[in-house]
């Protein structure tokens, strides 16, 4: 049989797909810039085509090495679940999973889907983190985390990744501070102090989209806070209002000034991840448990 490429190598391919750069691949390697080098020119003699088009500008991956990317991808992925597999079988390690929840979700519900979790799982180990949406994306792709809560349909490409729904938020309008008689409009809500998110965030341009549909094309200078819970915080002590998922207010045990909205807002809240991760299995047991569990807690 002919000689095949290394894991290292087709591992070092991959990094370099990452990086664009032989210098920062070789660095996120470990390996001197020539021992890299070396063993592209290496992986390129046993494929037998050129994968890295080298030239006094850079250096890219030709089409021959784009098509072989997913290739080399399947191959490390599988042997990282059947390893994974085998060694939960035998109870070497710990099932591990990283989750990443949008900001504007907030982690509230998501930390009590964990604790009821891990009560009845205990061999699990969960660690969630509160990020945005392209942080989130960035981090699926990179495998740093395994698993992304997030609003959809988004104007972002999913082609990479696969989901499931786990809920549907409403958005109710929250002003502890004003008086308002049944469902408010868009109207109202701009003749008072409206919190908001950043520009970059989804929760902003879905706003935006939202009082669009409504004949507003732009809002006033409005308060812009980085999460829901300053928001909240920021409501209770001053006159103002902020459009909020009302499930994350009942979390938090919000009563007061919760109103609805004359247009309902509602978001789906799905799990994102990439079905070909090596956890497979440990977060499909997740994902069902807490999709069973989405509408009870």
């Amino acid at each position: 049989m002919d000689e095949l490429p290394t894991l290292q190598e087709l591992q070092s391919f991959i990094t370099y797909s990452k990086m664009g750069n032989f210098t920062l691949a070789a660095q996120a390697a470990n390996i001197t810039q020539s021992a890299f080098s070396a063993q592209m020119k290496k992986l390129e003699r046993l494929v037998g085509v050129r994968l890295i088009a080298r030239s006094t500008r850079g250096s890219q991956l030709t089409p021959e090495g784009e098509k072989f990317l997913p290739e080399a991808e399947h191959i490390i992925e599988t042997l990282e679940r059947a390893i994974h597999s085998i060694r939960l079988a035998n109870k070497l390690e710990r099932p591990i999973l990283n989750v990443g929840i949008l900001r504007s979700i907030g982690d509230v519900r998501m930390n009590q889907y964990v604790a009821y979790f891990q009560q009845r799982n205990p061999d699990f180990s969960i660690s969630v983190y509160d990020m945005e949406e392209e942080e989130m994306l960035l981090d699926l792709r990179e495998n740093r985390i395994d698993i992304g809560t997030c609003y959809l349909p988004n104007n972002k490409d999913m082609s990479a990744y696969e989901s499931v729904a786990l809920r549907e938020d409403s958005v109710a309008y929250f002003a502890p501070n004003r008086e308002v008689t049944g469902p408010i409009t868009c109207e109202e809500m701009l003749t008072y102090p409206l919190v908001m998110y950043p520009p970059k965030y989804f929760m902003s341009q879905r706003l935006k989209f939202y009082f669009s549909e409504e004949g507003r094309q732009a809002l006033p200078q409005t308060i812009r806070l980085s999460n829901p819970y300053a928001m909240i915080d920021y409501c209770k002590k001053n006159s103002a209002g902020a459009l909020i998922s009302k499930s994350l207010l009942e979390s938090l045990g919000e009563t007061e000034g919760i109103y609805p909205l004359a247009k309902p807002l509602l978001l789906q809240v799905c799990f994102v991840y990439r079905n070909n991760n090596s956890k497979w299995e440990t977060m499909k047991t997740f994902m069902d448990y807490i999709g069973q569990q989405a509408n009870t807690l």
